[in-house]
């Protein structure tokens, strides 16, 4: 394997959780009397780069936003359909990376509901340590909570990639000193552009499957 340790995003890069994240968040929308006013696919591009692209374009108050937050994170019985779920070929990557002698870590904005997900798929076993939302840490792509996974697991940085779907989770991984990788990008950002034709990570993959053979791992 070209690394060692992968450091994972988890909404959209581990988990397909898109979907229910703009359906939660049109809803939001809508209940606020917004979304008469905006183009659906535009809302969904933004949220795609992230969520303070998303509420910036919408305008959204802050109380809205934090409604569509707490109605996204809702979890079991409660959990807004269509539900998120990993991504078909995630256990498969992640299994192979264990195998081999290597280590997962998470790092996500997403609160403990992200270590919920994991456990109940089964995943949670493929992971040494993990950073949600609790730690507090500030927002990607600052460099501070990955650093602090390099910290307290003793990792060397040249062991390690930071792998997400958006271009802040990779660029929190190359402000930390280690590279930086983009994968499952959206057919296009806001502007119109190819994700792929203007990232700034080391790597670039259309799935997990493909970025794991660009990583030696199959």
């Amino acid at each position: 394997m070209l690394y060692q340790n992968y450091l994972w995003d988890f909404d959209g890069t581990l988990y397909d959780s898109y979907p229910h994240t703009m359906r939660c968040c049109w809803d939001a929308l809508t209940a606020a009397g917004l979304a008469e006013h905006l183009d659906y696919e535009m809302t969904y591009r933004t949220i795609l780069v992230s969520f303070a692209e998303m509420k910036r374009y919408t305008a959204m108050p802050d109380d809205v936003y934090e409604a569509f937050v707490h109605r996204a994170h809702l979890i079991g019985d409660e959990e807004v359909p269509p539900r998120a779920a990993p991504f078909p070929d995630a256990r498969e990557v992640l299994a192979a990376i264990v195998e081999r002698g290597g280590r997962n870590y998470l790092y996500t904005h997403r609160n403990h509901t992200a270590r919920w997900y994991l456990e109940t798929y089964g995943l949670a076993e493929y992971f040494a340590d993990a950073v949600t939302a609790e730690e507090g840490f500030p927002p990607k792509p600052a460099p501070d909570a990955v650093l602090a996974l390099l910290a307290r697991n003793h990792l060397d940085p040249a062991s390690c990639v930071m792998v997400g779907d958006r271009e802040i989770d990779g660029l929190a991984g190359k402000n930390a000193g280690i590279a930086g990788a983009l994968v499952n990008y959206p057919p296009c950002l806001p502007d119109g552009t190819s994700p792929a034709a203007v990232t700034r990570m080391d790597y670039t993959a259309s799935s997990l499957t493909d970025f794991a053979r660009q990583m030696g791992i199959f």
